[in-house]
């Protein structure tokens, strides 16, 4: 497997919101996890195990994007373990129920982080039981073959309001796609900013994520969104993973 990560802060933002977790077997004692960077941009080839990769776009401050990468990080050798496909379902949501109850008890004294929140996207791939994707709130996973990038997550949102995302008021859920097994496709992880820029430098996001990912080098990749960022207004984040069963 081939990743790369990417983000960059806005010029219209004061903090960047987005944070981003890759972790793997082969890099489990030193996994990526990246928040509040200006820009920050990392690529790695020939990634071998089962592998987690998470970008949460913190709504309010980073109070809730942090909390999730840190929870899903700090659970992932329990993953290693799992060998079918209920238990990795099992293991996206017990880590989302988790994540909800951490914030919930952080925030029950702090006024600002009961107003905070999280839209998380990510790929859980396990060598065992295959390819799952799990998001809740806005943030997207795209799947891309040799033709097309389709958008495989649909938005937890009611008009232009968050219906559904992790955050210290509880009761909301998770939606999780799998087992997928087409040696064929790539995933692309990107925030509703990301994915809005794309719409705007392309007819529509997906002709983006197809563009940026049918290089098919991750750091050719990172190259075009420094390229497509340059003096955007909000913050933007993306997360690609390329090979995943070579």
């Amino acid at each position: 497997m081939n990743i790369f990560c990417f983000t960059n802060k806005g010029s219209n933002s004061k903090i960047n919101n987005d944070t981003i977790l890759f972790v793997s077997e082969s890099i489990s004692g030193n996994p990526i996890i990246i928040n509040e960077q200006n820009n920050y941009s990392h690529f790695i080839n020939s990634i071998e195990g089962s592998a987690v990769g998470l970008v949460a776009d913190g709504l309010g401050d980073t109070f809730a994007s942090r909390l999730a990468v840190q929870t899903y990080n700090e659970n992932f050798l329990d993953l290693i373990e799992i060998v079918g496909e209920r238990e990795a379902v099992n293991w996206i949501m017990h880590n989302f129920i988790k994540l909800e109850v951490n914030a919930a008890r952080e925030s029950a004294d702090d006024k600002n982080k009961a107003m905070s929140g999280a839209s998380i996207a990510g790929i859980l791939y396990h060598k065992f039981a295959g390819v799952f994707v799990f998001h809740a709130g806005d943030s997207k996973v795209f799947a891309v073959d040799k033709d097309k990038a389709i958008q495989i997550t649909k938005d937890h949102i009611n008009g232009y309001v968050l219906e559904n995302c992790a955050c210290a008021g509880g009761g909301h859920y998770i939606s999780i796609e799998g087992s997928r097994r087409n040696k064929n496709h790539d995933y692309f992880i990107a925030t509703n900013s990301m994915c809005e820029l794309l719409s705007k430098k392309y007819s529509s996001a997906e002709e983006g994520v197809y563009n940026i990912m049918k290089l098919n080098n991750a750091e050719e990749s990172i190259n075009e969104l420094k390229k497509l960022s340059e003096n955007y207004g909000d913050n933007i984040t993306a997360l690609g993973l390329m090979n995943m069963f070579e």
